[in-house]
Parts: structure tokens; C-alpha cells; sequence
């Protein structure tokens, strides 16, 4: 695999997929209520960061393990536990 397919497998396999979970929220918070009643908005938005929260933390037992190898790609992990992490803000912060 040349060094720029490498790159940008890292960058969706690390960035553009957990940036699904808080798109996916904010999504959500601009639905209508007509589309998607209260109470399902409501339990979406709670499985959405369930599922989220139990990525991060697989997110970072992956990163922790990189690291205890010496491998560099322990930072991707982490960036993908921040980005995670982000759909957890969001639901308590301003879209809670």
C-alpha cells in the first residue's frame, strides 16, 4: 500500500468514522418533531452515545496497547476516543 492510500485509510478508519456518532446527533437535534417524536429522538440520541461511549473506551484500550508496543499509531486512536468522546459532550452540553 503506497504511503498516501495508507494516510487516507487512517483518516477515515480514525477520524471520518467516529465523526458519524456526533453528526448523527446534531442530525438529530434539527429533526422536526413531526418526523421523529420526542420520546424516539430521545432514546436515538441515548443509544447513539451508548454505542459511542463503548467505542471510546475500545478506542482507548486499543490506544493504550499501541503504545505499550511502541507503535506510532497510538495517537489515531486516541484522536478516535476524542471524537467519540465529543458525542458524549454534546448530548449533556448544548444539545442535551
Amino acid at each position: 500500500m503506497s504511503p498516501a492510500a495508507d494516510k487516507l485509510s487512517l483518516l477515515l478508519r480514525h477520524v471520518a468514522l467516529p465523526a458519524v456518532a456526533p453528526l448523527a446527533l446534531v442530525a438529530l437535534y434539527f429533526t422536526p418533531l413531526a418526523v421523529v417524536g420526542c420520546a424516539e429522538r430521545g432514546l436515538l440520541a441515548l443509544t447513539v452515545t451508548a454505542a459511542a461511549a463503548v467505542a471510546a473506551f475500545g478506542c482507548t484500550a486499543m490506544a493504550f496497547r499501541a503504545r505499550a508496543r511502541g507503535d506510532d499509531r497510538s495517537s489515531w486512536w486516541m484522536l478516535s476516543t476524542a471524537i467519540l468522546a465529543l458525542s458524549l459532550a454534546l448530548l449533556l452540553g448544548p444539545l442535551g
